[in-house]
């Protein structure tokens, strides 16, 4: 059923967007109960939420010793999940629902932390840059890219930003 579910919530995102899908549309679609959805997700923020996030890693796997490369796969991680349409379609509005942001944000964070340390401790990389403020300027240009309309489907758009947390991170 969770499959089901999830998969309705991805669907309906897309066509009618965060505010047009509810949980007796995401129950019609994937052909359970309304009680049967309420019992899984007590809000329609958390079946969302899990549609949209638990599907795929959102990350490199790997470091590979080359800064502005390594970098580059977090670019490309992070404008593959938000250039996702049911992503773009959603965001906002389940921003607007979370009842606990912060613990939100920790459940996708906590996950990459490890290697987003590793990516930033190569020796190319300045030392002490805050793991923090590097993922807000990842995440909070695409974000706003994203929130603003704009395409992410452009490669002159993640070399530019690659190039500039390049310059951010490395050693001069």
């Amino acid at each position: 059923m969770d499959a089901r579910v999830l998969e309705a919530t991805r669907a309906l995102l897309c066509e009618s967007g965060y505010q047009g899908t509810t949980i007796e549309a995401i129950a019609r679609r994937a052909g359970v109960s309304r009680p049967a959805v309420y019992r899984r997700w007590p809000h329609k923020s958390d079946v969302v939420a899990q549609a949209l996030f638990t599907r795929t890693a959102s990350g490199p796997s790997r470091v590979t010793g080359d800064l502005r490369a390594d970098l580059r796969a977090w670019v490309d991680a992070v404008l593959a999940r938000f250039g996702d349409a049911a992503l773009a379609a959603a965001f906002l509005g389940l921003m607007a629902d979370l009842r606990d942001r912060r613990a939100f944000g920790d459940d996708l964070v906590t996950p990459r932390r490890a290697h987003l340390a590793r990516t930033l401790a190569q020796d190319a990389a300045r030392p002490g840059v805050n793991q923090e403020i590097f993922l807000e300027l990842l995440v909070g240009a695409i974000f706003l890219r994203v929130a603003l309309g704009g395409s992410v489907a452009e490669p002159s758009y993640a070399e530019e930003l690659t190039d500039l947390l390049h310059r951010a991170v490395a050693r001069q």
